[in-house]
């Protein structure tokens, strides 16, 4: 159906919302920067690393609520201001992170950057729909969506890589400049205003409620469900890949481990096949195969003792968390009332990510008492549980491309 496969769009329609994309990804990798180095902050700050460690999860849960505090603003906020303060605010705080003296002020930095990184895909993802051209919002939006979870693998790679050659401070410093150049990139793009908030829209305390309502509501709650057992799966495994390839029999410094987090940004090339695929078997099966895909990555994870197995892990792990993502958006938009899906979509945002940011807390204890095979076997079982309520919780209907 032409519905389900609009005309590519020319390239000079595809600027914005590759801008928009290339912003979202710099703010999203603020907030994972520090899981490849958090030996050599430990070390630089005199703590443990098991306490930047916890940093990092105060971070990513920050970043997780900032999404219920930035959705309803989008609307009455400017989206270009309300994005490009957002970076502008992450520049700013993560050169000041750097110069942190102690781990108590190193994490109150980052957790406030992670709030402020928050408020560029929220605001770029309000926009999409106001600049997209006529059967190209689904595009538009994907690019925003795939980019938030390419931020994740850069931020994991990105500190590494810098850190093998000059430092983690200097990463940030990297990172900050970067995002200062899409804070000026996000002011030039198309600038729609948002939608009068007239007396007679409901408040923000009013939008809050109803979105946390939505989370009650079964139909909504099943694909909220498999986003959460997804991330808390695959990312609780890809932070404690960092403390695995430290050890035996890998051993790997920073940089190496940078090295293989870069190497799951090739999972970026499932998106865009995902989309062709599910308008042909359907959003139900696209998702079971994604959830499938990431749960043989995580296997292999959890059995690989050199480079190839290793690398063909992560690699099957992000091409079915890009796979999954767009065809599990497909049926919460089925799902969500037609007036509140900004807000569904908004909602399963946060709660993939709040779940996400709890997994490194919650395997914390997994990892202290039976190592990496006991992190991978938990991952594996929270992916299992998606699957299972992919399988069950959807009617055999939702395999039939609309």
């Amino acid at each position: 159906m032409t519905a389900l496969a609009p005309p590519a769009a020319p390239a000079t329609a595809l600027r914005a919302p590759l801008t928009a994309a290339a912003a979202t990804c710099c703010a999203v990798s603020t907030v994972y920067l520090t899981q490849p180095v958090f030996p050599e902050i430990a070390a630089s700050l005199d703590t443990g690393a098991q306490s930047v460690r916890l940093a990092f999860t105060v971070t990513t849960l920050a970043y997780a609520l900032a999404f219920f505090l930035f959705g309803p603003l989008t609307d009455r906020v400017r989206t270009t201001v309300l994005g490009g303060s957002g970076a502008v605010a992450v520049a700013l705080l993560l050169p000041a992170a750097a110069a942190a003296p102690n781990l108590p002020l190193f994490a109150a930095l980052l957790t406030l950057a992670g709030i402020a990184a928050a408020a560029v895909p929220a605001a770029m993802i309000a926009l999409m729909p106001r600049i997209a051209p006529p059967g190209q919002t689904g595009l538009y939006f994907g690019l925003i969506i795939g980019a938030t979870v390419a931020g994740i693998t850069l931020g994991r790679s990105f500190t590494g890589l810098v850190a093998g050659w000059a430092g983690w401070r200097e990463a940030l410093l990297l990172l900050a400049l970067l995002n200062l150049a899409a804070a000026f990139a996000v002011t030039r793009l198309p600038a729609p205003p948002a939608p009068p908030a007239v007396a007679n829209s409901p408040g923000l305390a009013q939008a809050y409620r109803a979105a946390a309502r939505m989370t009650t509501h079964p139909p909504v709650l099943r694909p909220l469900a498999i986003g959460s057992l997804l991330f808390f799966g695959y990312l609780g495994v890809i932070t404690f890949l960092t403390y695995r390839l430290r050890g035996e029999p890998f051993g790997y410094g920073a940089g190496a481990i940078g090295a293989v987090s870069l190497a799951g940004l090739i999972g970026v090339a499932g998106a865009p096949l995902a989309g062709r695929l599910s308008s042909r078997i359907g959003a139900r099966r696209m998702v079971l195969l994604g959830l499938a895909l990431v749960a043989a990555g995580i296997g292999a994870l959890g059995v690989a003792t050199g480079p190839v197995l290793l690398t063909a892990g992560v690699l099957l792990v992000f091409l079915g968390v890009f796979s999954c993502q767009p065809a599990v958006l497909v049926l919460l938009a089925r799902a969500a009332p037609p007036e509140r899906a900004g807000a569904a979509s908004s909602l399963y945002l946060l709660v993939c990510l709040l779940a996400g940011s709890l997994s490194s807390a919650a395997l914390g204890p997994v990892w202290s008492a039976g190592g990496w095979a006991a992190v991978t076997g938990t991952g594996a079982a929270a992916v299992a549980g998606a699957l299972a309520l992919a399988f069950l919780g959807f009617p055999r209907t939702e395999e039939t491309p609309r």
